[in-house]
This record gives structure tokens, C-alpha cells and sequence, in this order.
């Protein structure tokens, strides 16, 4: 049985995520954050989120280990490539599965609800908008390509895709205007946000470990 969370909650904790990440003043909150996230993306159903980013996740955690071992520029700097692409995998590993279980008019009628400014709702549902329609069609044309014997290059593949891409992004500008974007009026959405306990205790769990991250950090810095 999988678990509907509610956006507004999905986006509390995808910034209290942030929090913890760049307060913890150890490996173990980290690691403590990564396991909780795991849990809930099991309870939403995202299987596949959850078994990608647990093997990137292990797979920096043993190349820093294998790092370890040497002690030289090159690894030096692979390490500290690692821990900057590792500090943020936990925000992208819960992304993925806020992504996956969540439609876009549902995040929009959220961060409405939650009285998030127009310039930041506009960009970011055109963001989400843009990059499933620019997928598709980098994929039409290596397909255009192979049905015509064509190799991937420069001028075959990126350039026709910057051009759509061009394209793409006033068409999604214009759709989003036309279905009232940006009127006034507060916008109706078919499904109804209720925050229900599950939702609670879940934001209470993610909470406790940012107030306890941010603690934490503030005693290694002034303790």
C-alpha cells in the first residue's frame, strides 16, 4: 500500500532537506536524513527513485573511500567534486520521488495555497513543463537521425535541439498564459489539498531532524 502526501508537505520537507544537509555537523545526520528519505519514498511507491539514488549515493560513498586511500592532487580533487555532488543527493533523491507521485497543477494549486509569489510559480511550472517535452523531442531527432543513417554530432542533434528548445519555451509560455497563469483570481484545482496525520507525522519527524541539525552545528561552531 503506498501513502498520497499532501505537496505542501512534499515541499517543506524537500527544503528542511536543504537544512539538514548543510547544518549536520556530522556523516551520521546525513546518513540519518538519507535513510528517512529512502523510508518515505518506499511509503509513496517510488521503487525506482529509491533503488537509483541509493546506488549513487554508495557509489560516492566508495570512490570517496577509494580517495581515502591516495594521497595525490587528482584525488584530492575528485574528492572534493564527490562531496559537493554528494551534499546535494539528498535533495535531488527526494526530488525524484516528489516528481514522480506529484503532477504539476497539484504543486502549483500548493505553492498557491501557500501564498508563494507569481515569479516564483510561473518559472517554476514552466520548468517543470519544459524539460519531460524537451526529452521527447532530443529523442525524436537521434530517431530522425538513425532513420537516416545519420551520426551524432554538433550540427545533426544539439543544434535542431537548442532550436526547439526555443520553440518549446514560448509554446509552454503561451499555453501557461492562456489557462490564466497569471490572473488575479485563486485557481481551482480537481483535486482538494487535506493535510491528514500521516502528513503531520511526517513533516514533525523532518522537522525534529532540521532543528536538530541546526543545533547540532551551532554547538560544533561556538562549542
Amino acid at each position: 500500500m503506498t501513502l498520497r502526501f499532501d505537496p505542501r508537505v512534499k515541499l517543506l520537507i524537500l527544503v528542511l532537506i536543504n537544512v539538514v544537509v548543510f547544518a549536520s555537523p556530522d556523516m551520521a545526520t546525513e546518513w540519518l536524513c538519507m535513510g528517512m528519505i529512502a523510508v518515505l519514498l518506499a511509503l509513496m511507491g517510488c521503487w525506482r527513485q529509491l533503488s537509483l539514488g541509493l546506488l549513487v549515493y554508495a557509489g560516492m560513498m566508495g570512490v570517496l573511500y577509494l580517495c581515502g586511500l591516495f594521497d595525490n592532487f587528482l584525488t584530492a580533487f575528485i574528492s572534493m567534486t564527490i562531496v559537493c555532488f554528494r551534499k546535494i543527493m539528498p535533495t535531488v533523491f527526494f526530488a525524484s520521488g516528489l516528481l514522480a507521485t506529484t503532477k504539476v497543477g497539484e504543486l502549483v494549486s500548493a505553492m498557491q495555497s501557500m501564498r508563494v509569489p507569481k515569479v516564483i510559480v510561473i518559472p517554476f511550472t514552466v520548468t517543470l513543463r519544459f524539460f519531460p517535452t524537451a526529452r521527447e523531442e532530443f529523442s525524436a531527432i537521434l530517431d530522425a537521425a538513425r532513420l537516416r543513417g545519420l551520426r551524432f554530432s554538433m550540427e545533426r542533434t544539439l543544434i535542431p535541439m537548442m532550436l526547439r528548445c526555443a520553440n518549446i519555451a514560448e509554446e509552454l509560455s503561451a499555453a501557461s498564459v492562456t489557462r490564466g497563469i497569471e490572473s488575479a483570481k485563486k485557481r481551482t484545482s480537481m483535486r482538494e489539498l487535506h493535510l491528514k496525520a500521516p502528513d503531520f507525522c511526517v513533516g514533525v519527524v523532518f522537522v525534529a531532524l532540521a532543528v536538530f541539525s541546526v543545533m547540532g552545528g551551532v554547538l560544533v561552531l561556538y562549542g
